[in-house]
């Protein structure tokens, strides 16, 4: 479970026995962006007004799904004007964390580029 609690404008975010403890300003919280799956100067795949901070917490390590549902809370209940779209932040985080695994086994085997990877991805999550 996700604890926090607000301070001075900063939401506190920690996750018991693991390795999880954020500060956010509460004016950030629910700030969308567009955020680029792939390597600096390829095209990539872009997903639009997805959570900044959902992927850059859930992103780094895989994590489990409740964890990002109760961060959705957590940002709902606190910036309820936010413009995120969940839908596309949960396939993000997903897309995401594949891509970080296909590129890190990818430096072992060596058999597979970066366009195949983008393109596998998406086919899979269907986004031509």
């Amino acid at each position: 479970m996700i604890k926090h609690s607000v301070k001075n404008d900063l939401i506190h975010l920690s996750i018991d026995n693991l390795d999880f403890s954020y500060r956010i300003p509460l004016i950030k919280l629910g700030k969308a962006i567009d955020w680029k799956i792939g390597e600096k100067g390829t095209k990539g795949i872009v997903i639009q007004n997805v959570s900044a901070w959902t992927l850059q917490l859930f992103t780094k390590k895989i994590t489990e799904d409740k964890y990002i549902k109760q961060f959705k809370e957590i940002v709902q209940e606190h910036s309820e004007k936010n413009t995120v779209n969940w839908e596309d932040t949960f396939m993000a985080v997903n897309i995401q964390n594949e891509y970080n695994w296909l590129t890190t086994k990818d430096k072992s085997d060596q058999k597979i580029s970066e366009d195949e990877i983008v393109s596998t991805l998406k086919k899979k999550y269907k986004l031509d």
